[in-house]
């Protein structure tokens, strides 16, 4: 539990650093943020933990495993990818694929009526950081 509080805090600190001015810094802070909790936190070892939500049924749907890849290797992959969209001025364009998304992530969720909390984090993280790049 105690390294989604920083997972959360790293991404508040990023937001708040990109609300000071300081834009660089806040897109690393916050792809940092998202790669921490995407590589660091394990869906199964959390959500098996606390009991939380519907994580089991997300996590163990055909849908968590597209072409047989985890998902949370792909939001690590675009958390990585992040800083160079947002340095090489498609910040846009990947905000949108963005919310496109995670659009589709939760309509999936609604569809199993089970809500996974690491993925809603991982979500939120995105969604900030979608917001901050259409805002660049």
């Amino acid at each position: 539990m105690l390294r989604y509080l920083y997972v959360i805090a790293l991404a508040l600190f990023g937001a708040v650093t990109w609300i000071v001015g300081m834009r660089e810094a806040a897109v690393i802070l916050i792809a940092a943020s998202g790669l921490l909790h995407t590589i660091g936190n394990k869906p199964s070892a959390f959500c098996s933990k606390y009991r939380v939500g519907g994580c089991e049924a997300v996590l163990s749907s055909p849908y968590a495993r597209p072409f047989g890849i985890p998902l949370e290797a792909v939001g690590a992959a675009w958390f990585a990818f992040l800083p160079l969209a947002y340095f090489t001025g498609i910040g846009a364009f990947w905000s949108v694929l963005t919310l496109l998304g995670v659009s589709v992530l939760v309509a999936i969720e609604l569809k199993l009526r089970a809500v996974c909390i690491y993925c809603t984090v991982a979500h939120a993280i995105g969604v900030v950081a979608a917001v901050l790049l259409l805002l660049a």
